[in-house]
């Protein structure tokens, strides 16, 4: 079908990535919704200790070939990466899934069962088909078909089982299955099926030598993303873990803007400085950068002022608990945005790991805070939170310093700081305003939002200076 190899332009890539992670992160908060709803906070939580667990091992899982496959692929669309792609899935990926679960269950982390364990097996292999299915996509700039397969994966399938079947774990083994084989048809389809004769050994050494390099940023990343949740589970209740992770989800909503550049940068960056052409890309990066910043900046103060309400509408039940854990979750979104932002293009300009660096820094540091709060007896959630916040600031300050380093180019410049304090002011006077109105809170949150809508379509519009008339140019070609 030719919607599944057409390649778009720039601006349409973006467009269209942005689309697609919008709705996949409203399927995604639709899921917990429902699931909160129908089963309550614990079994959420149990379902989101789960998914977060086996989904940030999952480039570990591949050996970065999440990565590398598009990576080597958009340089020269040579279907042999993805033949040698499928076959390190088969002989690494499906054996050390299975040693994964094996090993969670042998520590006993709190959480998971071992009468689930197939069940486990079966959606984590799920969850990695879904990463190489789309990262086949994406090294072929098909980013229509990328974004179709990650809409049904993450958010439609899950949504479908969920609403009809009522056991949590039946649900896992029948999302799985279900992603497994729609996944492996869809790689099979677009990369024309499979030759044996394509299997190369240069191919499989060079993507495995890539992936390898970047493996220590994805353990990094998994205990970033799921340390802070089986810590809690340790001797916290499932209701706790429900918030954190809807809070990381609302952390991870920046992949609505991190997503679209990432995605489309990596196979173009590669692609062009392949053929030689590293000219204009510093320039686009500093734009792509400025925007991101701003706007998670403006997330992180929005979800900060609506905590409960956020909470309320979405999960149907909220504690003072639950709105400080997510207030406090939130402050990490502007550096969780930039290290996000900054990982694909460091990882197109050099084959070094230097994200397994940034991330591994964060990681450690992680770690030493949360032994530290133990020392000290500490509150648990405290702790937790201090520690993830704190890891997380560390990873954007690291990410800029390679960014520098790597495209010699510095971006926070003063007009950037005096932008993030305006936007910061802004919408805290826009709500200070909207409060004195005498109706209800729901109410004023609706009047809110359309202010900020209508406020920020006409700066975007009528702004023909500065960082935001550039984007406009490299967006409308102009």
């Amino acid at each position: 079908m030719k919607i599944f190899t057409q390649i778009l332009s720039f601006k349409s890539d973006l467009l269209v990535t942005a689309l697609n992670g919008l709705v996949v992160i409203g399927g995604v908060f639709i899921l917990n919704g429902i699931i909160a709803r129908m089963h309550g906070l614990e079994v959420l939580g149990e379902f989101l200790l789960v998914k977060r667990t086996l989904s940030a091992f999952v480039g570990i899982l591949l050996i970065g070939m999440n990565v590398g496959l598009p990576n080597y692929l958009s340089r020269n669309f040579e279907k042999a990466y993805g033949d040698n792609s499928f076959i390190l899935y088969i002989i690494f990926t499906i054996p050390l899934t299975v040693l994964f679960v094996f090993l969670i269950l042998w520590y006993n982390i709190s959480g998971f069962y071992t009468n689930y364990f197939w069940v486990y097996i079966i959606f984590s292999l799920g969850v990695s088909s879904q990463f190489i299915t789309y990262a086949l996509y994406r090294g072929y700039m098909n980013m229509i078909g990328a974004n179709i397969f990650q809409l049904l994966g993450t958010a439609l399938i899950p949504i479908i089982l969920f609403t009809n079947i009522n056991n949590l774990y039946d649900s896992l083994f029948w999302i799985g299955s279900s992603v497994l084989i729609l996944m492996v048809f869809g790689f099979l389809m677009r990369n024309k099926g499979i030759s044996l004769k394509a299997i190369n050994y240069n191919i499989l050494q060079k993507i495995l030598k890539y992936g390898i390099k970047r493996v220590p940023s994805f353990l990094s990343q998994f205990i970033l993303l799921a340390g802070i949740p089986i810590y809690i589970a340790s001797s916290q209740n499932f209701e706790s873990i429900a918030y954190f992770n809807s809070s990381l989800s609302l952390v991870r909503l920046s992949l609505i803007f991190i997503n679209p550049i990432g995605m489309v940068l990596l196979p173009r960056i590669s692609n062009k400085i392949a053929k030689g052409e590293r000219k204009n890309i510093s320039k686009v990066l500093d734009l792509f950068f400025k925007g991101g910043i701003i706007l998670s900046v403006i997330a992180t103060t929005y979800c900060y002022i609506y905590a409960p309400l956020i909470l309320k509408l979405w999960l149907g039940d909220v504690s003072n608990s639950g709105v400080s854990i997510l207030r406090f979750a939130i402050l990490a979104l502007p550096f969780y945005a930039f290290s996000g932002l900054s990982r694909s293009p460091i990882d197109a300009i050099s084959e070094k790991g230097y994200n397994s660096v940034i991330y591994g820094v964060a990681a450690i540091s992680m770690i030493v805070l949360i032994f530290i709060g133990k020392i000290f007896e500490f509150e648990l959630l405290t702790t937790a939170l201090f520690s993830f916040l704190i890891s997380h600031i560390i990873a954007g300050c690291v990410s800029a310093y390679y960014i520098q380093k790597l495209y010699n180019h510095w971006f926070l410049k003063p007009k950037l700081f005096r932008d993030i304090i305006i936007s910061i002011l802004g919408l805290v006077a826009i709500n200070n305003i909207v409060c004195i109105l005498e109706i209800s809170l729901v109410s004023q949150f609706i009047v809110f939002n359309l202010i900020i809508i209508l406020v920020m379509t006409t700066i975007f519009k009528k702004v023909n200076t500065g960082w935001i008339a550039e984007i406009k140019s490299e967006l409308y070609g102009r």
